[in-house]
């Protein structure tokens, strides 16, 4: 067995290649295979699979994928009589438990080792590098994109290099020029900047007496670097090329090191998770800790003098390791660092930290201004602290500058916020006259000098506090762990499994912020955290706490430290921050010109991202902003301050995304919903607002516009509510938007299974469509009731309504109408057992929808036909049409979609034998299907469990599953699809064959076979 990954992603056993299956299952088993044999956590999964911009409904769709990988590996564990290749659920992830030799990735790291050894002969060694050159067919997680994916390319070719300049040194010594220049002329041709691949060219090509085209290879080499890079070949190659020019023989071989175009990154993934070959930054030892290149000679192993121990808070810093790195890494190559982020991030803490890593090497001195209030006290207050004596008559910063000139000094100038211009005219006066001066500053808002490298402190990593976790899982994040520390540290108190959701929830609450995960922990001595967190409404009264929290008099309450930061706003700011607290889960740069007054916005807003208080991000081609919901709630208190603001900016809020919703929703379609999804939450909060104003008829507009976003993505229920609220007060709005209200209304109704109200809401919208001549909204209740008649097994009648809900959108120009009632009516031909004219009919709106790129209706289309292909036995075909369909309703958060194509795949999985993977998948679309309210496929999805588990001998699960089953079918009042029929029946049949129900206590509607499908009458009709 072999998994290839320095290439196209592949799988071969016994020198045959197997079909891994669609892009996104490749991925999958790639990011397993990087980590074979160590736990990849879920969430760091999800985002290498999905180039980190993973779709909310990632985790079900993940099953599907790995599911296909477990049983490819078992099959090819069976061909090739190795042992059984598994992939198991540990510690909130997965792992491959697959020997790490069986992914080329790892095989080439083994043989590099090996040809590197020096005790082995030449011929061994070159044997090895050349076994692992040879594993390279293109680059490294070809099927990948994204940041991760592009880290381990950009550090595994640099493997490459390494091994190839090795190989190359010992066949040159093994006198085997004209071997090296065969292969360096493609590795050049690749990696055109390696500047050591180069010379070991003009190396070979002079040992082999080709001298001249050794010279001719350096002086094209010069002129590419002077074109892409704007310098000029190292000393290395400048030496071998003068030694050329004299006829002298070639200086000895340097050890490799190359250099490239740009330095390989490490190789540590956006999840923490370690990589092969590379140490994880916490595993570094102390004296590796940066700072390479700068000179150490000189300075004396002491500690720095003053007080700098006694800086360090009195708690330990939990976690941080990755951060710490990159700060020191900062360290290493700028004379500026400052820290950034808003109160409570963390700032001080990571920085005296660092700072105590550093006391064995360095002088380093810490000096806190956050007593200092007045700007022109700032250099004194430095000086002071670092023991700068005054000079009578002289400068104050010369007698700085004269104290420093000399010293090889880091300087941590701690809470610079307040103080920013002055701060920053000492530290550029400092740094251009000490050249060995260094400065880690920490600020809610950056120096903006140039030179200076800014590093914004991220909160800590939370659980989603929605999935459940033990508490031993939970301590993998770093705000569960400092919770745990510190909780220990004031109260004693072991937590146990039972905390667990309580404490992921309160982190979560608390956006990772250290400063108040510590300040609730102070509360555990008389709150648990499930009281904590209920009480989290009042978050600025429960998170004070005048204790062994932090020295700083902002650091021992939440209110204050927010207050510190608001306290340095400019009155637009101030104003602009207010308002922004309406909008819940981020904004654009519009929303925040609609809530208060266009003209200043920008320059306000930017002045809040620069001081922490919001944050910026890329979204596609936008940037969003975001405040931390605590953060958010602060705002939120100083916009209530002002009643009269508040009505105002909510106001204007609910109309700016009333009119945003609507132009949205004219793309027929409904792509321009997934933007919708962005805004979600800041759209319920304009439904609330809309739904207690005066103005009845925008909440009806609002309500109906969100009712197709809330059938597309699930939120049925409160999509409904919305509508019977609004059409309740609203039965003087205008005919056309209570034919969509009450369309809606009755799409909701259907989704939920509630048929009689969906087929009265249908019913008054055709009545008032066809009083107004609407014809295209007809149609689309024509659809809703060919829907109502399908699912109630009543065929014919569902047939006739597509076929009349077809010619009403032919009538009304919308083709797209066309293609959708087609699809359903071959949807309907699939039920009913006709699976030959099903396929004609999901053919053409397959074809019809991709021509016009709805990408959501032609997956539905696959999906369908994957039904079709199923039910016709031939599950490589159904497997490989409802992948796609899988990975687009994924990409589109489509959950219907996701739950149907999982049902089907499960499906697929019990007819191949799989049982254990086809139980796995099912439960995964029951769960999506009771969250969605969809009781009808709840059944189905229940009865082919129950298939499911009398294969694998689980016969109280299985009487169980049919039971539900039964009981929603009833209460439904909703028959047995006719094509599922024949194989409920089988099921009912082991059922009795294990006496766990009498025979005559099945219902005889739900097995009925004995009607034939129905006929077919309008196939060539619009």
């Amino acid at each position: 067995m072999e998994v290839r990954l320095l290439g196209e992603v592949q799988l071969w056993a016994a020198g045959q290649l197997l079909d891994v299956g669609a892009p996104r299952q490749q991925a999958v088993l790639a990011v397993l295979s990087v980590d074979a044999g160590r736990p990849v956590a879920m969430d760091t999964l999800i985002d290498r699979v999905w180039d980190d911009t993973p779709p909310v409904e990632a985790r079900n769709v993940l099953y599907s994928h790995l599911s296909r990988i477990r049983r490819l590996l078992g099959q090819a564990a069976d061909r090739t009589g190795q042992r059984s290749v598994r992939i198991e659920r540990r510690h909130a992830g997965y792992i491959l438990d697959i020997d790490p030799d069986v992914v080329d990735l790892h095989r080439f790291c083994r043989l590099v080792e090996h040809g590197c050894d020096p005790w082995l002969a030449d011929t061994d060694r070159a044997g090895a590098l050349t076994a692992a050159l040879r594993l390279w067919r293109g680059p490294p997680l070809a099927v990948l994109s994204g940041r991760w994916a592009a880290q381990v390319r950009s550090s595994w070719h640099q493997h490459r290099l390494e091994a190839a300049a090795q190989w190359a040194q010992v066949e040159l010594r093994l006198g085997h020029p004209s071997v090296v220049i065969t292969a360096l002329h493609d590795l050049v041709a690749e990696y055109p900047l390696a500047e050591q691949l180069e010379g070991l060219l003009m190396r070979a090509l002079h040992a082999a007496g080709r001298s001249a085209e050794a010279l001719d290879r350096y002086t094209l080499l010069r002129q590419r670097l002077a074109d892409d890079l704007g310098t000029d070949p190292g000393p290395e190659l400048r030496t071998l090329h003068q030694c050329l020019l004299r006829g002298e023989p070639p200086p000895a071989t340097p050890e490799p090191t190359i250099t490239t175009s740009g330095s390989a990154p490490d190789n540590h993934g956006a999840g923490g998770d370690r990589h092969v070959g590379r140490p994880h930054p916490h595993e570094l030892p102390r004296d590796t800790l940066g700072f390479t290149g700068r000179d150490r000679e000189g300075v004396s192993p002491r500690p720095a003098p003053g007080r700098a121990s006694e800086a360090l808070p009195g708690t330990s810093l939990v976690g941080r390791q990755r951060e710490l790195a990159q700060v020191l890494t900062l360290l290493a190559g700028n004379r500026l660092v400052t820290l950034t982020g808003p109160g409570g991030c963390g700032k001080t803490r990571l920085a005296t930290t660092a700072m105590h890593l550093l006391l064995d090497a360095y002088q380093v001195m810490l000096v806190d201004l956050t007593p200092v209030r007045v700007p022109e006290l700032v250099t004194e207050t430095v000086a002071t602290a670092l023991g700068a004596p005054e000079q009578p008559g002289i400068d104050r910063v010369d007698t700085l500058v004269e104290g420093l000139a000399d010293q090889d000094l880091i300087v941590v100038l701690d809470n610079c916020e307040h103080l920013v211009r002055a701060a920053a005219e000492l530290v550029s006066r400092l740094l251009a006259r000490c050249p060995k001066l260094v400065i880690l500053a920490t600020s809610r808002e950056a120096l903006r000098l140039a030179g200076e490298a800014t590093y914004a402190v991220p909160p800590l990593a939370t659980p989603d506090p929605d999935v459940p976790r033990t508490l031993a899982e939970l301590a993998a994040y770093d705000s569960v762990r400092l919770f745990l520390d510190r909780a220990a540290e004031h109260a004693g108190l072991a937590f146990d499994d039972d905390d667990a959701q309580h404490i992921a929830a309160l982190c979560a609450a608390l956006d990772g912020l250290p400063l108040a995960i510590e300040l609730a922990a102070a509360r555990t001595p008389v709150l648990a955290p499930a009281q904590i967190v209920r009480r989290l409404q009042d978050r600025f009264g429960l998170l004070s706490f005048r204790g062994r929290v932090a020295s700083a008099d902002h650091h021992q309450a939440l209110d204050a430290a927010l207050a510190w930061s608001h306290d340095l706003l400019s009155g637009d700011e101030a104003s602009l921050f207010a308002r922004l607290g309406v909008f819940v889960g981020g904004f654009s740069v519009e929303g925040a010109e609609a809530v208060w007054q266009p003209a200043g916005t920008l320059d306000a807003l930017t002045g809040l991202v620069a001081k922490s208080l919001v944050r910026a991000g890329r979204t596609g081609a936008s940037t969003r902003f975001f405040m931390l919901e605590t953060i958010a709630a602060f705002a939120r208190t100083k916009l209530a301050a002002d009643p009269e603001a508040e009505a105002t900016t909510r106001e204007r809020h609910a109309g700016f995304f009333l009119t945003w919703a609507e132009d949205a929703a004219l793309d027929p379609t409904g792509a321009g919903f997934s933007e919708l999804r962005v805004e979600f939450e800041n759209l319920r909060a304009a439904m609330g607002w809309f739904a207690g104003s005066t103005d009845c008829t925008d909440e009806l507009r609002m309500a109906t516009v969100l009712s197709r976003y809330c059938r597309l993505h699930g939120h049925y229920r409160e999509g409904r509510q919305w509508l019977v609220h609004a059409l309740a007060r609203s039965e003087g709005a205008s005919a056309d938007l209570r034919v969509k209200a009450l369309t809606g209304a009755a799409s909701l109704a259907l989704s939920e299974c509630d048929y009689e109200r969906a087929s009265r809401h249908a019913a008054q919208a055709l009545e008032l469509a066809t009083v107004a001549g609407d014809q295209g909204q007809a149609g689309r209740v024509l659809v809703l009731l060919g829907a109502v008649a399908r699912e109630r097994a009543d065929y014919r009648t569902a047939l006739d309504h597509y076929h009349a809900a077809a010619s009403a959108f032919h009538a009304d120009g919308d083709q797209a109408g066309v293609a959708y009632s087609r699809q359903l009516a071959g949807a309907t031909l699939w039920q009913a057992g006709d699976l030959d004219a099903a396929s004609v009919f999901l053919t053409e709106s397959l074809v019809a929808l991709r021509e016009r790129g709805d990408r959501r209706g032609a997956a539905s289309s696959l999906a369908y036909l994957g039904a079709v292909a199923l039910y016709r036995d031939d599950r490589p075909q159904a497997r490989r049409l409802l992948d796609q369909a899988l990975d687009v309703f994924g990409e589109l958060e489509f959950k219907e979609g996701i739950a149907w194509a999982l049902n089907l795949l499960g499906l697929v999985e019990h007819g191949d034998g799989n049982h254990n993977e086809a139980g796995r998948i099912l439960r995964a679309s029951l769960a999506l299907h009771r969250d969605l309210g969809d009781r009808w496929r709840q059944a189905s999805v229940l009865e082919a469990l129950a298939a499911v588990a009398f294969a694998t001998g689980d016969v109280d699960q299985a009487a169980w599953s049919l039971r539900q089953a039964d009981e929603i079918r009833t209460a439904i009042d909703a028959p047995v699809p006719f094509i599922e029929r024949a194989a409920l029946a089988r099921t009912h049949d082991v059922r009795h064959r294990n006496r766990q129900l009498p025979t005559d206590s099945t219902r005889s509607l739900d097995l009925d076979t004995s009607l034939g499908p129905p006929h077919v009458a309008w196939r060539d009709k619009p």
